[in-house]
């Protein structure tokens, strides 16, 4: 399997929104648009869709969620930890950063470290690897992967800004901040239509899939375009930092879980290890954005965990098969 050939053309649309800005072929109002249509309409299709249509037949076990989301949400506080203690404030650009002791950008730099590419990277790789089988596991997790992270990550976004705000937290403040952005309303408006058994009319599944068509890459594209605005090489000790917990500590302790503590089958092991391999989801940029915090960290997390999954990748396969 040729992993190059996978992730390869992911850097390349990130590498043409990069060079399009760069150039100023693409200015940064131009950007801005794509962005908001992105952000608000084409990625939040693309979820609905995917979670409306999602098949939940399988049997649900507890040990294959908890073998995952465990060592994920364990990820997740460590490097929350590590960017609310340690994170070092320095002026860029004539704004100072005030991402240390700063709750939400540590919930964005947190996300940044452990959610995974799960979809343009793991499902083709455990395709090509493994075979159709697997498909019914991926999708039990990829299903509520997105919606636990992102929720995460914006109620405690939510939070931190009402206290900000107001001193004191507002219940109502905390529900509408945290169901105020396109990315959850989409993926919890597509489960509730799931399991309620809606039929969507066939004329609404065509419009949904031909405008979510060019979803992942507009992101891939204003991902790279994106960094032509940022100063990554400022951010790369917190880069590296996340790339390590991202492709390295987590895949290991979901092995830990899964094979140890869990017993799990061999193929459902393989499943859930190279998942929590893959690098960095352009998703988590969108939020970082939609957060206002942490941009360029976690920009230049997704970039460079693609590139060294090219590696890490190869490797977690070897050692697993």
């Amino acid at each position: 399997m040729n992993i190059l050939a996978i992730i390869s053309p992911l850097i390349v649309v990130a590498l043409l929104g990069y060079v399009c800005t760069k150039s100023r072929w693409l200015s940064k109002e131009q950007l801005s648009a794509l962005s908001k249509f992105t952000f608000s309409i084409s990625i939040p299709a693309f979820l609905f869709y995917q979670m409306a249509k999602a098949d939940f037949s399988e049997q649900v076990s507890p040990q294959l969620f908890a073998a995952f989301y465990l060592p994920v949400l364990a990820c997740y506080a460590i490097a929350w930890f590590i960017s609310y203690y340690f994170y070092q404030d320095r002026l860029a650009n004539n704004i100072e950063n005030t991402h240390k002791n700063n709750s939400a950008a540590s919930a964005v730099f947190a996300l940044g470290a452990s959610y995974s590419n799960t979809i343009i990277v793991g499902l083709p790789v455990l395709l090509s690897a493994i075979g159709e089988q697997v498909i019914a596991i991926i999708f039990l997790i990829v299903t509520f992967h997105s919606a636990m992270l992102f929720a995460l990550t914006s109620a405690i976004a939510a939070r931190a800004n009402a206290k900000n705000n107001t001193h004191k937290l507002n219940g109502f403040t905390f529900i509408k901040q945290t169901l105020n952005n396109p990315l959850i309303i989409s993926i919890l408006s597509g489960l509730l239509v799931n399991l309620s058994g809606i039929v969507l009319p066939a004329f609404i599944q065509e419009s949904l899939a031909l405008i979510s068509k060019p979803a992942i890459a507009l992101a891939l594209f204003i991902l790279g375009a994106s960094l032509a605005f940022y100063q990554v090489k400022q951010e790369l000790k917190f880069i590296t930092i996340a790339c390590m917990i991202k492709l390295m500590l987590l895949p290991s302790l979901v092995f830990l879980t899964a094979h140890y503590l869990f017993n799990l089958e061999a193929i459902t092991v393989t499943v859930l290890v190279m998942l929590s391999a893959c690098p960095t989801g352009v998703n988590a940029y969108l939020i970082a954005a939609t957060h206002q915090q942490h941009q360029q960290t976690v920009a230049g997390t997704v970039v460079l965990s693609t590139l060294i999954s090219i590696i890490t990748i190869p490797l977690w396969l070897s050692f697993l098969l």
